[in-house]
């Protein structure tokens, strides 16, 4: 073995941090508070003021911590409305560089820390008061739920690019399909149209109802409709070969574990379709809409269906008159090995497609 010479100056490599950076990612690292925060942030994203009521510290001592994670490129914030939200970067492993292969190894290790019981009962009342906010909206403005909605996205400007990629996607065998949040009841006639089973999965009794009119009026065969949340509906052990989200994930309390629970609900060789809006600064909808979040990063909604065991399939971009664009995403579960899915087969279209409106 040779040994280099003691004139020799060691170049640094090109798969590694300086040293600045290192000290610093490693000084914000070596707190246990900080550590708690990144464990949390793995499927959520949290204000300043949730964040303290979670680990029960003081405010002012949790945007310390922010800033030191924040500088050493350990979180991020974004706005929504009139709050700011902090989150994991986005990591996309096709094109990580040092730095981002660097917090990929570091998340690793943090993600497999525990979150202590008094933390997890946080958690939950943090989620069940997000959840309690835009339920309490919709009880209010369920009559005119349809109005509002439009003057975001109108309903036949997504729903029929939607209902073309489940042609599209259809496989000959497949049999149930679930909506989740179906608002008031249009998509589920489609998919009853094209599904022996359907099943309508709603946390607001209120637009549940407003669904169900709907469906009866319109003569549809036979729904199923269940006033569960998708924690709860993926507990009762609910199965299908479809699940759709129109519009929904923006209203929701957390939108990754919404994912997650809809995956853990997808039979081999099932599709998750989501349809919700790119994201934007159009900070009014959250009062005049009941909005929780001002929608989505497309690489957010990847990571989220990755991270939940699932593959990234078709994507539209679908450009609205009003300012706002829609994504749709089809995210499929891994087929069972030796199976040969119609719906592989079908994937002719080019995978990035806008559509607009105008």
């Amino acid at each position: 073995m040779s040994l280099p010479s003691p004139h020799q100056t060691e170049q640094p490599s090109g798969s590694a941090l300086g040293l600045a950076e290192s000290a610093q990612l490693f000084k914000a690292c070596g707190d246990e508070i900080r550590l708690q925060v990144l464990r949390l942030l793995q499927q959520d994203t949290f204000g300043v003021l949730e964040l303290s009521a979670l680990l029960g510290i003081k405010q002012s001592a949790m945007s310390h911590h922010l800033k030191v994670l924040s500088t050493a490129g350990l979180v991020e914030s974004q706005r929504e409305g009139n709050t700011i939200f902090y989150r994991r970067p986005l990591l996309v492993p096709s094109d990580a560089g040092v730095e981002e292969s660097v917090l990929g190894r570091v998340f690793d290790l943090v993600d497999e820390l525990s979150i202590s019981d008094e933390v997890r009962h946080n958690l939950i009342q943090i989620r069940t008061q997000r959840a309690e906010q835009s339920q309490a909206f919709f009880a209010r403005h369920a009559d005119d739920m349809q109005l509002l909605q439009e003057r975001v996205a109108e309903y036949g400007l997504y729903a029929e690019p939607v209902l073309r990629l489940i042609d599209q996607l259809r496989d000959t065998d497949w049999q149930h399909a679930i909506e989740v949040g179906p608002g008031e009841g249009h998509f589920l006639v489609e998919l009853a149209q094209r599904f022996e089973q359907v099943t309508a999965v709603d946390n607001s009794a209120a637009m549940l109802e407003k669904a169900r009119q709907h469906c009866e009026q319109a003569a549809a065969a036979a729904i199923d409709f269940r006033h569960l949340d998708t924690t709860e509906a993926k507990a009762s052990g609910l199965e299908a070969d479809l699940i759709v989200m129109n519009m929904v994930l923006h209203h929701v309390a957390s939108p990754q574990c919404v994912i997650e629970d809809c995956s853990a609900m997808l039979k081999p060789g099932g599709c998750l379709i989501v349809c919700d809006l790119n994201h934007h600064d159009q900070r009014w909808t959250r009062d005049a809409c009941g909005d929780l979040w001002l929608g989505f990063e497309a690489a957010e909604l990847r990571k989220w269906a990755e991270a939940s065991g699932l593959e990234v399939g078709e994507c539209l971009y679908i450009g609205v008159r009003n300012g706002f664009q829609v994504q749709v995403h089809e995210f499929r579960r891994p087929a069972l090995a030796g199976t040969n899915r119609l719906s592989m087969q079908n994937h002719n279209s080019a995978p990035y497609t806008v559509v607009s409106s105008s």
